[in-house]
């Protein structure tokens, strides 16, 4: 039997695919966050709304219909320091995103709490989010997470069970 917070040995070959998925996924998301923050702070002075123009004109997108109109003026108009908010903003939440992917794809009981209590605490914006202005992929995002909250919690549950 290993110590909490360590996989011994035969739980390493029997490590669930969800929890896998789950890793993979914060990982993914985590570095894609920080690849963001960094890429803001690189263009604290740019004009992003003529960046995301340019982009969107590449992969064929029309920047003139109504919703990446929207995005691409709201971009043209943000600060420096609204930029340079938002590349902080995004270092940080990929960094706790990325840690969260790595421990739990290391199977580490920390991993675990630490992502329960996060993606615990981000629930009530997401819902007052919803809320606010109602969609699809917002409510399926919501499920999605409590989902996750979920399992982990039981996987916690039956692991400190398991140790007690």
């Amino acid at each position: 039997m290993g110590l909490p917070g360590r996989a011994d040995p035969l739980s390493r070959r029997r490590r669930p695919v969800l929890l896998r998925l789950i890793a993979a996924e914060r990982a993914i998301r985590g570095a894609a966050l920080i690849a963001a923050g960094i890429y803001l702070f690189g263009h604290l002075k740019s004009d992003l709304g003529r960046i995301a123009d340019r982009w969107m004109r590449r992969i064929e997108l029309d920047p003139n219909r109504p919703f990446l109109h929207r995005v691409v003026e709201h971009l043209h108009r943000l600060s420096s320091n609204e930029v340079r908010i938002f590349a902080i903003a995004a270092l940080a939440y990929g960094v706790l995103e990325l840690v969260e992917g790595v421990g739990l794809w290391l199977d580490k009981l920390w991993a675990e709490y630490l992502t329960v209590v996060a993606t615990s605490l981000l629930v009530p914006l997401e819902v007052y989010e919803l809320a606010r202005k109602p969609s699809l992929l917002k409510a399926a995002g919501i499920v999605v997470n409590v989902l996750i909250v979920l399992y982990l919690a039981r996987r916690l549950r039956r692991r400190i069970a398991a140790h007690a």
